[in-house]
């Protein structure tokens, strides 16, 4: 003898593939066979753990002659058909004068226990006798299923086990399902109260009712009506009752201290409900249960939590600011209200912050990007803590930024201004001298330009930056303060940002400087050839026209005798190396050290050729005194006012000193 849980690999190996009888096959007595079988059937069904009385061979073998040999009555009805309708007729029987007399009129206590465990006996039995009429599943019950639906007669045509569950449902569920869901709900309220209940219990019957969806297309539809959409429903009336005496508190209390208290048991609930999910709720009702949970406590009170907020950024209530943005992120939408809440304080902290410096920053550029860089890093850093880098809140971080950099109380038509002053202040950062790159270390030094060029990207006059950038470049370039290794760090991370055409002619002017040092070793070995004098006195950085932000204007200034010579000199070279190329110097770019002999003390000074010009005329002069007209005379310098005070020509503050001394005497 076997258990019933043992018989389909036995069956199915020894069964599977018998052949179909010949035409010859002798008459059997089918109601005799059938009467077996129902019998058996029956004891299967009423205590499936209790070994068969009968071989399963037996039990197979009746079944398989029932479904291939003629009837000795002589009837011309299909075998098959004939067993089938027998078969329902037998289950739909056994349900109805068995089974619901044993579950209906239980107590609603009782009740669940009872049919879960009638349920399990049919469940196991159908199993069984699913196996045993494996021949007629595959030979008549497949190949009828396959049949046009005209041609199947009265209905359609199930496998035994799928057969089994129309029958309870049909003839126990439909008749038992309110006081199984009435009692299902009872129980699941109770453990949502906190009362221990047996989950074993509930997970058996929900399965149950997931089992008798035999719609292999909408397999969970039975489910979804008969239970999920009723236990939406008392789910959402459970939880707005609670909402409802969490909030609606008496009006002396501090409404702002209940909103912590609220979301934090929202949450905790939101998490019992995902181990109801696992526990004994079938997995499909997950997006409807969570749906249903956040529209009742969470969605109808977004604007209360928004309101409360505020407060929580303004204390830095780090807690219950991450619990409203996960609590947020589970509806659908709700995170919007609250990015838009995040950019506009960001906007606004921007705005205010730069007007409390408006005075120094208008004059000092660090002190305007250094208030920009402290805003951004604030809400970098709670865009990375609380809201774990999200997108939306990204976003915020970067349009809030957008909006104060370039319009505030210095940006205040346009982000121009702020333009400028952040390439000033990577100025002072890249030149070694300045004092804010030498309180940095060089690891600093890196960060602060990396930060640099994370306000960059937000600026509206990207051009304008450039262009002062390479302004300042040149400078550093020409000057030669500058360090290379950071230098080519921050075109590189430009060239990232921007692309290789925003960087080209920064790269440019570095190949100038490169080829310069090379030309003038070569210049140094032509002077040696040529045993020329003054070989030392002279430097030349050859600036390529197009790459350089200097420009070469015609000039009527007259370099003194000792420096137009070293500059022919180096022309005749380069026009000797080069041919067909010009040059065109940039005297008012040009630096060079002079020094004074007429005191006790030699001093070395550190002028521009303009300046350099002056001074040297009194080498030429027995006196000290020279007329402003003399100067201009001699030297030509260029006498036109800059638009830029800083750049007044030498001669120009010589005019104005000049006039001064005539209105004192």
């Amino acid at each position: 003898m076997v258990t019933p849980t043992s018989t389909s690999s036995i069956i199915q190996k020894q069964y599977m593939h018998h052949p179909r009888p010949s035409l010859k096959t002798k008459p059997i007595d089918f109601q005799g066979y059938w009467e077996f079988l129902a019998d058996a059937m029956t004891k299967v069904l009423m205590n499936p753990y209790k070994p068969a009385t009968v071989s399963i061979e037996g039990f197979y073998y009746k079944v398989y002659k029932l479904c291939t040999s003629p009837s000795l009555d002589g009837g011309d009805e299909v075998r098959e058909a004939q067993l089938y309708g027998k078969l329902k007729t037998f289950l739909i029987d056994h349900i109805t004068n068995i089974v619901v007399p044993q579950v209906k009129g239980l107590p609603r206590t009782e009740i669940l226990s009872g049919y879960l465990r009638q349920w399990e006996n049919f469940r196991i039995g159908m199993g069984y006798i699913h196996s045993v009429f494996h021949y007629m599943n595959q030979e008549w019950v497949e190949k009828q299923a396959n049949r046009p639906q005209s041609d199947r007669g009265n209905g359609d045509v199930h496998k035994v086990r799928t057969l089994g569950y129309i029958c309870w449902k049909e003839n126990l569920f439909v008749e038992l399902r309110n006081p199984i869901i009435a009692a299902l709900l009872d129980l699941i309220e109770q453990d949502r109260l906190g009362i221990p209940v047996d989950h074993g219990l509930l997970k058996g019957v929900i399965e149950s009712i997931v089992s008798l969806g035999v719609n292999p297309r909408y397999p969970t539809d039975f489910y979804a009506k008969n239970f999920e959409e009723e236990f939406i429903r008392t789910t959402e009336l459970f939880y707005e009752k609670e909402v409802q005496a969490k909030l609606n508190t008496p009006s002396n209390t501090n409404q702002m201290a209940i909103l912590p208290e609220y979301m934090a048991h929202i949450e905790a609930r939101l998490e019992q409900e995902q181990k109801r999910l696992v526990q004994y709720l079938d997995k499909s009702t997950e997006p409807v249960l969570m749906k249903a949970l956040i529209t009742v406590t969470i969605d109808a009170h977004i604007g209360r939590l928004l309101e409360a907020s505020k407060e929580w950024f303004d204390n830095e209530q780090i807690v219950e600011q991450k619990r409203l943005f996960r609590l947020l992120e589970k509806t659908n939408g709700g995170l919007e209200p609250l990015r838009k809440l995040i950019e506009d304080r960001i906007d606004n902290e921007g705005k205010n912050s730069i007007m409390h410096v408006k005075n120094e920053a208008q004059r000092d550029p660090c002190a305007y990007v250094e208030v920009i860089l402290r805003v951004y890093k604030k809400y970098a850093a709670m865009v990375t803590d609380i809201f774990l880098n999200h997108k939306h809140f990204n976003a915020a971080l970067s349009k809030g930024c957008k909006r104060f950099i370039n319009k505030n109380a210095i940006a205040t038509t346009s982000g121009a201004r702020s333009a400028d002053l952040l390439a000033k202040y990577a100025h002072m950062l890249l030149k070694p001298s300045s004092k804010i790159a030498k309180a940095r270390s060089e690891q600093e030094l890196d960060d602060t330009l990396s930060e640099v060029l994370t306000i960059f990207v937000l600026l509206d006059d990207a051009d304008v930056f450039q262009r002062v950038y390479r302004d300042m470049l040149s400078h550093r370039l020409i000057q030669n303060t500058y360090n290379t290794e950071q230098e080519t760090i921050m075109i590189a991370k430009l060239k990232k940002v921007c692309g290789y055409e925003y960087t080209y002619k920064l790269q440019r002017m570095f190949t100038d400087i490169g080829i310069s040092a090379e030309l003038s070793k070569e210049y140094d070995e032509y002077l040696a050839k040529k045993e020329l004098p003054n070989q030392k006195l002279l430097t030349v950085s050859i600036l390529t026209s197009v790459s350089w932000p200097q420009t070469a204007q015609k000039s009527s200034f007259l370099p003194p005798d000792s420096i137009s010579s070293c500059l022919t000199r180096f022309t005749q070279f380069y026009r000797g190396k080069y041919q067909g190329r010009s040059l065109s110097w940039l005297h008012s770019q040009s630096t060079g050290v002079l020094r004074a002999t007429y005191t006790s003390r030699v001093c070395d000074l550190q002028v521009t050729t303009l300046q350099a010009a002056i001074l040297m005329l009194y080498n030429s002069y027995s006196t000290f005194t020279l007329t402003y007209e003399e100067v201009a005379d001699k030297t030509r310098i260029p006498q036109k006012e800059p638009e830029d005070p800083s750049k007044l020509e030498p001669l120009q503050t010589l005019r104005d000193i000049s006039n001064r001394e005539r209105q004192k005497n």
